[in-house]
């Protein structure tokens, strides 16, 4: 499960980078920018079908906030009692 969380991390971090790269010396723009939102929301999308069938609804909430430019609505458990002793 721990694996599953780092390489959701990894893609979000990919998706969240705002990076420009220079264009090729044929094009009409000195410059593009590399993390453009139908981009993102392509490399998202792809995210959420890729771990739809994982039955981890946080991560898919996550992902479909993300999407859809909201906070995620993540219902966590309450910590037990005898965790706050610590």
């Amino acid at each position: 499960m721990a694996l599953l969380w780092e390489n959701l991390a990894t893609q979000l971090d990919r998706v969240r980078a705002t990076t420009t790269a220079p264009l090729s010396s044929t094009s009409t723009s000195s410059t593009a920018v590399a993390d453009d939102p139908s981009d993102r929301r392509r490399r998202l999308e792809t995210a959420l079908e890729a771990i739809k069938d994982s039955g981890n609804a946080m991560m898919i909430e996550s992902l479909k906030a993300a999407i859809e430019g909201r906070q995620a609505n993540l219902n966590l458990p309450e910590l037990p009692d005898g965790i706050a002793k610590f």
